[in-house]
């Protein structure tokens, strides 16, 4: 059992330099920080870009709201202003689970609009909703994977450098990704054959 009691994670200061692109990784976690600083921390090389795009879904919204123009603009706005604080309070959480909950409120206003189309009430392909279902559903289960430090908090040390929670976490995301990339081109099909009843 020798690997159990292998090399442990470097903090920032002892990894090597071309590891230390982005001073907000001391802790795993991003400080409280002036608004400008978590402005600036978007453009860093590595960043929460991916995580952050599964949880922006324009799309679904658009789709869903197609016939009803005043409600689908007012819906756009309330989603980018809700995106945009749920990014803020992501950067500055001072845990993990702060930040997966971040994004809670966006989550359910996005599920709002599954019941919507659901129920039959809002547009949308069919066959998309399943997607983007399956989108959520990775995202969470690859958040709940990092905050919980599955597998590593059985193993410690095992899990270093390979297979390790936050790697776990950002390949569903990827894949997460996937499945709003398939959703929303589901969608977009279904936009250019659907006409609008007029009133």
């Amino acid at each position: 059992m020798a690997f159990l009691n292998g090399p442990r994670l470097l903090d920032w200061a002892n990894s090597p330099p071309h590891l230390q692109f982005n001073k907000y990784v001391l802790t795993g976690y991003r400080p409280i920080s002036s608004v400008q600083e978590c402005v600036k921390s978007l453009f860093y090389l590595h960043n929460e870009l991916g995580n952050i795009y599964t949880h922006g879904a324009l799309p679904i919204v658009y789709s869903t709201l197609l016939c009803y123009p005043f409600t689908r603009t007012v819906a756009l706005l309330m989603y980018i202003l809700l995106s945009s604080y749920g990014i803020y309070c992501a950067i500055t959480a001072r845990s993990r689970v702060r930040r997966l909950r971040s994004f809670a409120w966006q989550a359910l206003f996005r599920f709002s609009f599954f019941l919507l189309r659901g129920v039959g009430v809002g547009g949308g392909s069919p066959t998309s909703l399943r997607h983007f279902l399956t989108m959520d559903a990775l995202a969470v289960l690859g958040g709940v994977i990092n905050i919980t430090r599955i597998p590593e908090r059985f193993c410690p040390g095992l899990f270093d450098y390979w297979c390790n929670s936050h790697q776990i976490m950002h390949v569903l995301v990827v894949v997460s990704i996937l499945y709003l990339h398939w959703g929303v081109l589901d969608d977009l099909l279904w936009i250019n054959t659907y006409h609008c009843p007029s009133d």
